[in-house]
C-alpha cells in the first residue's frame, strides 16, 4: 500500500512538472523548463513500467513460461522501479540542473 502511495504521489508530481514546466526535486535543486519536463516523465515511468511489468509476469506464469515462484519477486521488482525511477530523475537534476554563477 505503501508503494502504491508513492508511485501515485510521483505520479502526480511528474503530471506537475509535465505541465508546468517547473518542479523542486530537493531544496538546493529545482528544474524549469525542459529540464522539469524530463524529470517529469522520469518521476512518471515507475507507475506504467510496474504495472507493464506485473501484467507481463502474470502472463507468463499463467502460460506456464514462468514458474509460480516468480509472483514472489513482483513486488521487490516494484520496489526498484520506484526506487530507481525517484534516483533517476534526482541525478538527472544534479547533471543537468542550471549552475549558479557567483556575482562578484
Amino acid at each position: 500500500m505503501c508503494l502504491l502511495i508513492a508511485q501515485v504521489l510521483m505520479l502526480i508530481g511528474g503530471l506537475y512538472a509535465l505541465i508546468a514546466g517547473k518542479i523542486k526535486l530537493t531544496r538546493t535543486i529545482s528544474l524549469h523548463g525542459w529540464r522539469a519536463r524530463v524529470a517529469g516523465l522520469l518521476l512518471m515511468a515507475p507507475l506504467p513500467l510496474g504495472l507493464l511489468t506485473g501484467f507481463i509476469i502474470g502472463l507468463l506464469v499463467s502460460a506456464d513460461a514462468l514458474p509460480q515462484s516468480t509472483l514472489n519477486y513482483v513486488a521487490f521488482l516494484d520496489i526498484f522501479c520506484v526506487v530507481g525511477g525517484l534516483a533517476l530523475a534526482v541525478v538527472f537534476a544534479l547533471f543537468v540542473r542550471e549552475r549558479q554563477v557567483p556575482s562578484p
